[in-house]
């Protein structure tokens, strides 16, 4: 059965009184002319408490602006509102957040139905939280799956990767990019001497080091056993000897025993047609020539 509109401006219909949600009308001047009885369950209002009152009456501050400003225009304008967030006041002033819809008849009159959406703002936030649980996993998996465990750096897989848009990025700028493969000297005897634990802390601090040397822009990786990789952009080959002395210095403070570590550096310079395979070919073979001259040195590829 319908809701009926009486002469003298109220409305009135008691099966609105079965429904399990609010059922509000105002009218043209936003005055309150009908209510179900869910404004007394739920809210604790008396009817007479609010027939002939304001709606402003059952709204929070923020809520009464966000009626004048787009509800009520958006009447006007379509007519209709739907899913709109207020917060409603109880009658002792607890705040429930409802879900609106209403719709404006010929003469003025406003239908209005409240949902209580606390349940739904409560699932809503553990929704979120769930999303930022997933993201955050998320983005540790992808740290797993690009970095190596043990010193943090890049893997070979995200090297690998890193490397080929480097490339593509200098080859549009015409910058060089220099490539240094990094052998850990008589690493096999570190480890039969002081042990793989030992051995760990020396690729731990060698990560580090190398970090700790390179610019943001610079790829650092370890890309296999003691091996590990530098790709330096926008860096020439006197850039490179320059940086590979400072590296020797800088790895030699990690000790071994009583004695400081070392190294042996190939290094390689791109040129326009440079693919990262070819320079790695070439910077690997440079470190075999540098152990050759006595290891603990840097040999660039000409």
């Amino acid at each position: 059965m319908p809701l009926h509109q009486l002469d003298d401006n109220r409305v009135t219909d008691y099966s609105a009184d079965y429904f399990l949600s609010g059922a509000l009308v105002t009218n043209a001047d936003n005055v309150i002319v009908y209510v179900n009885t869910y404004f007394k369950k739920e809210l604790h209002w008396h009817c007479n408490e609010l027939i002939g009152k304001y709606i402003d009456k059952i709204l929070t501050k923020s809520s009464k602006i966000f009626l004048q400003s787009y509800v009520l225009p958006t009447l006007i304008h379509e007519k209709k509102c739907q899913e709109m967030q207020l917060i409603m006041l109880s009658a002792q002033g607890e705040r429930m957040a409802v879900t609106v819809n209403a719709q404006l008849d010929e003469k003025g009159f406003i239908y209005w139905s409240f949902f209580n959406a606390t349940q739904r703002d409560k699932l809503y936030d553990e929704l979120i939280k769930t999303r930022e649980k997933l993201e955050a996993q998320t983005e540790r998996l992808q740290s797993l799956a690009s970095t190596d465990e043990l010193t943090s750096l890049l893997n070979r897989r995200e090297m690998d990767y890193r490397s080929v848009l480097l490339l593509e990025q200098a080859k549009r700028t015409h910058r060089s990019v220099a490539l240094l493969v990094i052998d850990i000297d008589d690493f096999k005897q570190i480890n039969d001497t002081y042990g793989h634990l030992e051995g760990d802390r020396v690729l731990k601090e060698l990560g580090q080091c190398l970090k700790k040397i390179s610019r943001q822009t610079d790829l650092v990786a370890r890309y296999g056993g003691e091996e590990f990789l530098i790709m330096l952009p926008d860096t020439h080959s006197a850039d490179t000897l320059i940086f590979c002395q400072r590296l020797h210095q800088l790895i030699a403070e990690i000790k071994v025993g009583s004695e400081g570590l070392t190294v042996s550096v190939g290094a390689c310079m791109s040129d326009s047609n440079s693919t990262f395979t070819e320079l790695f070919k070439h910077a690997d073979n440079a470190v075999y020539q540098a152990k050759a001259n006595g290891k603990n040195t840097t040999y660039m590829h000409s």
